[in-house]
């Protein structure tokens, strides 16, 4: 994986840190590329469903920041992606300790990047993928806020 400044490393933590959903949940920034980002997020109650899984509404939300944040490190300073597309497939219940998702861009355009996202739940030091995304975002020039 090819690195980036620190500088773009910096502005893309800043834009993560202003992520109230992310707050949230207490998901984290752990890894950091170009077209590739990894973020992790600790089970807690608040985030399940009724069985006590990893809500899919919270697999989708972190797969789609996921897939956001690898996307916006391919992208020029001032530019953002928004997210245009998506689908999810849910393999397997989310039930475990940590939720993490990585995204990899598949093609970044001048207008276009398409983007996937694998979910990972992790137990007792095992992982097992969770879930697939596959996801557009649409590229706009000069946005204010990252």
């Amino acid at each position: 994986m090819t690195s980036l400044n620190t500088e773009r490393i910096k502005e893309i933590k800043d834009s993560f840190a202003r992520q109230g959903l992310m707050q949230t949940f207490k998901a984290a920034l752990s890894h950091i590329a170009l077209g590739h980002v990894e973020i992790s997020m600790p089970h807690s109650h608040a985030i399940t469903q009724q069985h006590g899984f990893f809500h899919g509404g919270v697999i989708g939300a972190l797969a789609d920041v996921a897939c956001g944040y690898a996307a916006l490190s391919t992208l020029a300073p001032g530019d953002a992606g928004l997210t245009a597309e998506y689908k999810i497939n849910l393999l397997s219940p989310a039930d475990g300790d940590t939720l993490v998702a990585i995204g990899q861009v598949i093609k970044a355009g001048k207008t276009l990047v398409v983007v996937q996202a694998d979910v990972y739940i992790e137990k007792l030091g095992s992982r097992k993928k969770c879930a697939v995304m596959l996801m557009t975002l649409c590229v706009v020039k000069h946005l204010e806020h990252l």
